[in-house]
């Protein structure tokens, strides 16, 4: 697939160009009243955007299967075989691949995820390297304490990650759809 470039710099700061962000927090709010009293609920929005769901749908469903708290954070890892083969709004959900550093536990039998800009040894991808080589489908990206939403190139994030966030290393990738 063809690579192309989703990072524009404004003088000596560099960014997600506009076309590939939107502020999942900002359009959750907008969209539900419960999400103005939620924290913590990156993997909602995630789930919310990638699903094509609404986000009180998806706070529901992330409750349910991921075993979500009102307030808090999600432990993804932990409860990622409750999901895997699911389908939801006719998208079927499974792990699409995962860090060396990660492979273990429920995801050991999981695809290795190795950017393949890297010749000389196996390195995972970034975010931005992830959404360069990646423009379609769509996936939940597992950072570090984190989720993000990828849905056709178009990052779903918080506000700061358009700035950020495009440099942290992806643990894992869920896949969602075909």
């Amino acid at each position: 697939m063809a690579k192309h470039s989703v990072i524009i710099s404004e003088g000596k700061v560099k960014k997600i160009k506009d076309e590939f962000f939107i502020d999942s927090n900002r359009l959750s709010e907008e969209l539900s009243l419960l999400a103005k009293n939620e924290k913590s609920d990156c993997v909602v929005r995630a789930f919310m955007t990638t699903l094509d769901i609404s986000y009180d749908s998806a706070h529901y469903w992330v409750k349910k299967y991921l075993n979500r708290e009102d307030g808090k954070g999600t432990f993804t890892r932990k409860y990622i075989g409750n999901i895997i083969g699911k389908t939801k709004n006719y998208n079927r959900i499974s792990i699409y691949g995962v860090s060396e550093k990660y492979k273990f536990g429920k995801l050991e039998k999981a695809k290795l995820l190795k950017n393949k800009n890297y010749k000389k040894r196996d390195v995972s991808y970034t975010v931005k390297s992830f959404m360069e080589t990646h423009p379609k489908g769509k996936y939940v990206l597992i950072v570090k304490g984190h989720a993000l939403g990828l849905v056709n190139g178009v990052l779903y994030g918080n506000s700061d990650e358009q700035y950020k966030g495009f440099k942290r290393v992806i643990q894992y990738v869920i896949k969602v759809g075909k």
